[in-house]
């Protein structure tokens, strides 16, 4: 916690990655597009704290030990309380081979894209989900 300036408030993004680095990136990409940011390590910890608090989007990436991304989505899907939350796949797995795994994401972001271009994708999502799109 810094003494920066913080942007404006797009947003309440949890993101979830097995690899520091890459939960680095994502930080530095969503805050930069104004988003307030949780991270996690793992699929469990995801569960976990969509279980304890509102997110706008969930940003899950597929590959990660123990309970991967695409089971976090579905049992996302299957409570309740996070059933409506604005889900991200986050990987280098084709496209294709995570829809047939999980359907019911709301945003495909491949990991070879630009930072930039991912914080600004997520910011769309949750803009069109509160203007209903």
């Amino acid at each position: 916690m810094g003494t920066h300036l913080q942007a404006p408030d797009h947003g309440h993004v949890l993101a979830v990655d097995d690899c520091a680095t890459m939960r680095e990136i994502l930080r530095t990409s969503l805050e930069s597009a104004g988003c307030s940011v949780d991270l996690v390590d793992s699929g469990w910890a995801a569960l976990e704290a969509a279980a304890q608090a509102r997110y706008d989007a969930i940003i899950l990436d597929v590959e990660m030990p123990g309970l991967d991304g695409l089971a976090v989505g579905r049992a996302l899907r299957q409570d309740p309380r996070t059933a409506r939350a604005m889900i991200a796949i986050h990987t280098s797995i084709e496209e294709a081979a995570v829809r047939a795994g999980f359907s019911q994401y709301d945003l495909y972001l491949p990991k070879a894209g630009s930072p930039r271009e991912l914080g600004e994708h997520v910011l769309r999502m949750i803009r069109g989900r509160r203007h209903g799109a």
